[in-house]
């Protein structure tokens, strides 16, 4: 979305691997690179790099190598109009103003998590692509709007800020997350046996879509590789 809860990002140096400085370019550029697409939506991986004392896996010998990573989810506004009271990551669609479609992420995710994006790690898997209609309904108005999703895996600058320990709810403390309350009502950070619960059974946290849940775990997978 392009509103914004903070005032600005605070700039800070992005480091782009070699493999992703081809999509460092404008969206325009890269629309006309891809004119089969119409819009284009970027979405961030983030997982709290830390082990916490309260997590169900932490034991006394525990070191961060044997704690399971967690990924960030944000739970939808129930006001909103697609996809209320369901979880998903952060991203959203690039704007024609951000300077590249990366810097693009850096925005969405600032404004989404109040968080300071400073890498990009990889792009994780496949392009989702989508088609949708804008118009009346008519015939002669409606117009199909093709869209692309690319999925990065990032990390953010408050990762050297972070203190174990437990939050007032008694939950493990991670990243600190600033949600805006118009677009997201809550925040957890789930692990992959959380998430492969849902894609397989259907339980737990609800996603937007099992097709965004086998891309979480894709993202886990990753990490392994």
């Amino acid at each position: 979305m392009s509103t914004q809860p903070h005032s600005t990002v605070t700039p800070i140096s992005i480091h782009i691997p070699p493999n992703l400085r081809s999509l460092a370019i404008p969206l325009s550029s890269f629309l006309a690179k891809n004119t089969q697409y119409d819009r284009l939506v970027c979405s961030a991986f983030i997982f709290n790099p830390a082990p916490c004392h309260r997590h169900q896996d932490f034991h006394a010998n525990a070191n961060e190598a044997t704690i399971p990573p967690r990924l960030l989810l944000l739970r939808r506004s129930s006001t909103d109009t697609a996809f209320p009271n369901l979880w998903e990551i952060p991203g959203g669609s690039v704007d024609k103003d951000d300077p590249t479609i990366l810097h693009g992420l850096a925005r969405e995710v600032f404004e989404e998590t109040g968080l300071r994006l400073t890498r990009f790690v990889r792009l994780v898997g496949e392009t989702i692509k989508w088609t949708t209609t804008e118009g009346d309904g008519t015939v002669d108005t409606s117009k199909e709007i093709q869209w692309m999703k690319l999925s990065f895996e990032i990390e953010v600058e408050e990762i050297g800020e972070l203190k174990i320990g437990v939050d007032e709810h008694g939950d493990e403390r991670c990243l600190p997350v600033d949600l805006d309350p118009r677009e997201h009502q809550d925040h957890a950070w789930v692990t992959e046996k959380e998430v492969r619960a849902f894609y397989e059974e259907g339980v737990g946290r609800q996603i937007v879509s099992k097709e965004q849940a086998g891309k979480m775990l894709e993202a886990f997978g990753s990490r392994r590789a």
